[in-house]
């Protein structure tokens, strides 16, 4: 009898070694399927990284580039302002030289408007 006892387990052990068996298998074609996935998702992500990384050479450049271009202008606004600062100068000296000229013969009206009384 304990023979036979024996001998039902081991076919329970056989039935659930099978299923555990194809358990495994379908765990195991998962796995495959989850990692030919990942390289295909690895695959795509390498391709973004190359397209990000021309896209912020390029914005690096243009960047540059608008920073000189910025630097181009402000040295032609300060050279702008120098001028204008040398233009107001020059009409201040040539109004204050104008008003002594004017000064000048005023008085010299008034001794000639004299001389004539």
């Amino acid at each position: 009898m304990a023979h036979g006892g024996n001998s039902g387990n081991g076919k329970i052990i056989a039935e659930r070694l099978r299923r555990l068996e194809r358990r495994m298998a379908a765990v195991e074609e998962a796995q495959r399927g989850t990692n030919a996935r990942l390289d295909q998702t690895n695959v795509r992500l390498d391709q973004a990284i190359d397209v990000l990384t021309r896209l912020v050479n390029v914005v690096a450049a243009q960047n540059d580039r608008m920073n000189r271009n910025f630097a181009q202008l402000n040295d032609r606004i300060d050279r702008l302002g120098s001028r204008f600062d040398r233009l107001a100068r020059a009409i201040m000296t040539g109004q204050t030289a104008d008003h002594r000229r004017l000064g000048s013969l005023e008085r010299r009206m008034s001794a000639l408007e004299r001389r004539l009384e």
